[in-house]
């Protein structure tokens, strides 16, 4: 982690969940949601850079990390509800939003909830419209089995390594000593007790109505996820009203680890408005055919030569 960038760690309880994330910077909120295995570290290489600029709240979810464990509704819907309530306890009206992994599902139902405060979405490694069960037989054994998840769960150092070694590209997986770390959050206790709880509580979650997508949203994906293959982004244009273009990245699952550099450039330009379609670091998009700028025309021409048309 970079030493220069001072994170702050706080707590806070908000109507009886204990909450902990870390901030750093200054400037317009940016909110961070981690997946499965991870922390508010899911974001540790992103901060510094997206903390040059604002003032970034990386938190740990509910049964993660240093925040609250106890036993309750985890559905998707309930615990955005509650983010939400963080977020307002600490003065956070508008925001910037990126979710990875089960981050996305939460982040999703945020967007679902409050779309008018969420000024721009980057979501991170989790498929939308297309889905095939038989790719993640995880979600179903889990959710079917969350006494036997925990058990596997509360073997913690195995359970992150088969996460990683079975998620990352090969070339890309994170050092030894950052596995360690990861391990290391994910062995507070109560963890592997309530990380099953989101699995359990998935059929109580309420629908997303996409159409209320309409904020400008960055889709990043893995071109070697191996449970999320590159067909789940074809056709997302057509659901996310908001979409400005899918990036598709040389890395597994874990993007932000994998690809740290790529991931920061791309979120960080993005948050500027100026992730154009012809920088390099789209070239996978475009051998996928996949969309790269908005599909849909601006509402008005504001570009500069706009009075030589």
């Amino acid at each position: 982690m970079n030493e220069k960038v001072k994170f702050n760690h706080n707590f806070r309880s908000v109507d009886g969940i204990k909450w902990h994330w870390v901030e750093a910077g200054d400037g317009d909120p940016v909110v961070l949601l981690h997946g499965i295995p991870e922390s508010w570290k899911c974001w540790k290489h992103q901060i510094p850079k997206l903390s040059t600029q604002f003032k970034v709240i990386a938190i740990d979810l509910k049964g993660y990390g240093q925040s609250d464990k106890s036993d309750g509704d985890y559905s998707m819907s309930t615990v955005a509800s509650e983010v939400i309530a963080l977020l307002d306890a600490i003065g956070v009206i508008n925001f910037r939003l990126a979710g990875h992994d089960w981050g996305v599902a939460i982040s999703d139902n945020i967007v679902d909830q409050i779309p008018y405060r969420v000024d721009q979405y980057v979501r991170c490694c989790l498929s939308l419209h297309n889905y095939d069960p038989r790719n993640s037989l995880h979600h179903q054994w889990n959710s079917l089995n969350p006494e036997k998840a925990s058990r596997l769960m509360n073997k913690t150092e195995a359970y992150v390594r088969v996460w990683f070694e079975s998620s990352c590209k090969p070339e890309l997986l994170p050092s030894n000593s950052e596995i360690k770390e990861i391990i290391d959050e994910f062995s507070y206790k109560g963890v592997g007790d309530s990380v099953p709880r989101y699995f359990r509580d998935i059929p109580k979650s309420k629908k997303v109505d996409l159409k209320k997508f309409t904020m400008p949203i960055l889709y990043i994906h893995g071109e070697f996820d191996p449970r999320q293959p590159v067909s789940y982004c074809i056709g997302m244009e057509k659901h996310l009203p908001g979409l400005e273009a899918i990036l598709v990245l040389d890395s597994g699952h874990f993007i932000t680890r994998e690809q740290p550099i790529l991931t920061s450039n791309a979120i960080m330009w993005f948050f500027n408005s100026m992730l154009g379609s012809g920088l390099p670091i789209f070239d996978i998009s475009k051998r996928y055919n996949l969309p790269t700028k908005p599909v849909h025309k601006p509402k008005a021409n504001f570009g500069v030569n706009a009075l030589q048309v």
